[in-house]
């Protein structure tokens, strides 16, 4: 189920292959002076309101790493910081990384995404023996999300035949093409055309085409017995406390789809595969194109990227991940060659493309065409607009420069929440318990916010929409 539908409901092994030298050479050297002073204050707050053991960050521009940092704790018992250094488990972002092996396999006309998968798996059964790459790729092949009963295995799954074979006997939940079904264990099988396209072990494809040549140095297959203190420990949360996962989950069997371990660092400098030439640029066209059903509809899913849309406008392609310990996404915005990933060590409900969408927003040229509110501290109405409720509160908006504060009579996330000017127009930024949200603030010609949740964003700019919070000053 999707976290979003999830949150609104309850608040509201890599060998020895040679790396080609196909790619240029790339800078991963951080520029100096380009930390906007907010992106740690926001970074800083949220993490204090989520209760978040640690976060970290990258940001990405023009194939050069311009911002990287971590906040908090890896290990918070040990006290060990969490750095730009510490691996953390990649959960679903994982499956981009299987896209990009991918999208190197086609650029190097050894793969066709249309082609049935039998043509590069000879083991492959005959229920799956004709779905292609770009079904499975884009969840519509129709296979199962996971194999029931896989979730606490201690068995350390190496070869990706034994990860293929978990659930070679299911039955197609629909024929191919006519429906969308999230699918982790579709890419179980894409890493098995990987070997199939390349001749070379999954891991060894990966290691030597896309890990060595874009010096993703952190970057590989978890393996729970070979952890150190440079893997983040994994937390959850149960009743509102933090909790550390003491006997992580084993997800080997999942490794394309869910099990890496890696950095934001790392998986900003993958984006630079997407615009140096790892990847042709007409291979990158069609995997951040939209699948369309038989029916006509578009999935706003291509080769594992999901389209989407942020409230300033731009329309990038993301991807985010969500299990046991971790809460991941990496984001891309084509046009202005920018990437954004953030990781943190817990299992939490959080908004974090919204999150990542408004962090980007610093790193971008843009005119700032400042409107900045008045001083202001009124009492406010407050009106949320959850599913079909519509409720009534009362609150006290208080605006003081670029920064300020929302307090609603209530005990949910809205509760008591930091609010930033981002610099630019009528954006700002709300610090809550469920990640950055995007406020507007309008004085013209009385005062006037709208808070927006990404109900639709892969079809639509949130603005567009209804907004989930209003709020008005409380006239006599």
């Amino acid at each position: 189920m999707n976290l979003q539908i999830i949150v609104l409901a309850i608040f509201i092994s890599l060998g020895n292959y040679k790396a080609t030298e196909s790619a240029s050479p790339i800078s991963t050297k951080p520029v100096a002076n380009q930390s906007p002073p907010l992106v740690e204050v926001l970074i800083s707050e949220l993490i204090g309101k989520m209760n978040l053991p640690g976060l970290s960050l990258a940001v990405s521009k023009n194939n050069q790493v311009i911002y990287a940092k971590g906040f908090g704790y890896s290990d918070v018992e040990n006290k060990i910081r969490m750095t730009t250094e510490t691996r953390i488990r990649t959960a679903s972002v994982a499956k981009v990384i299987t896209a990009t092996g991918l999208g190197r396999l086609v650029s190097e006309g050894k793969l066709d995404l249309d082609a049935p998968i039998k043509n590069y798996i000879p083991y492959i059964s005959t229920t799956y023996a004709n779905l292609t790459t770009r079904q499975l790729a884009g969840h519509t092949a129709g296979v199962i999300h996971r194999k029931k009963g896989m979730g606490y295995t201690k068995k350390q799954y190496t070869e990706v035949q034994d990860m293929v074979n978990i659930a070679k006997d299911e039955p197609l939940l629909f024929e191919p093409n006519t429906d969308y079904h999230y699918s982790t264990y579709a890419f179980s099988l894409l890493a098995a055309v990987i070997e199939g396209a390349s001749g070379h072990r999954y891991t060894n494809y990966l290691a030597g085409e896309i890990f060595g040549p874009l010096s993703m140095n952190q970057t590989s297959p978890e393996n729970l017995k070979q952890l150190t203190d440079s893997d983040a420990r994994c937390y959850f949360f149960q009743k509102g406390k933090r909790k550390l996962k003491k006997q992580p989950t084993n997800g080997s069997y999942k490794l394309a789809g869910a099990a890496f371990r890696s950095t934001p660092t790392d998986l900003v400098k993958m984006m630079h595969g997407y615009s140096n030439g790892l990847i042709a640029s007409e291979t990158v066209k069609e995997m951040f194109t939209s699948h369309q059903l038989k029916n006509g509809e578009k999935t706003n899913v291509g080769i594992a990227w999901r389209s989407s849309f942020d409230p300033f406008g731009n329309a990038p392609v993301d991807h985010a991940g969500f299990w046991m310990g971790a809460r991941t996404v990496v984001v891309h915005y084509p046009e202005q060659q920018l990437s954004i990933s953030i990781m943190t060590n817990a299992q939490v409900p959080f908004f974090i493309e919204e999150t990542a969408h408004i962090i980007a927003q610093l790193f971008m040229e843009k005119e700032t065409n400042p409107s900045v509110i008045n001083d202001f501290n009124q009492t406010v109405k407050v009106t949320t607009h959850f599913n079909e409720n519509t409720k009534n509160l009362t609150g006290q908006l208080k605006i003081e420069g670029q920064k300020g504060q929302l307090e609603v009579a209530t005990d949910g996330f809205l509760a008591t929440n930091k609010i930033h000017y981002l610099g630019f127009g009528n954006h700002y930024a709300m610090v809550t318990s469920l990640g950055l949200l995007y406020l507007q603030l309008d004085n013209q010609p009385n005062l006037e916010g709208k808070i927006f949740l990404y109900e639709n964003r892969n079809k639509q700019n949130p603005v567009k929409g209804r907004a989930a919070v209003s709020v008005q000053p409380i006239t006599k």
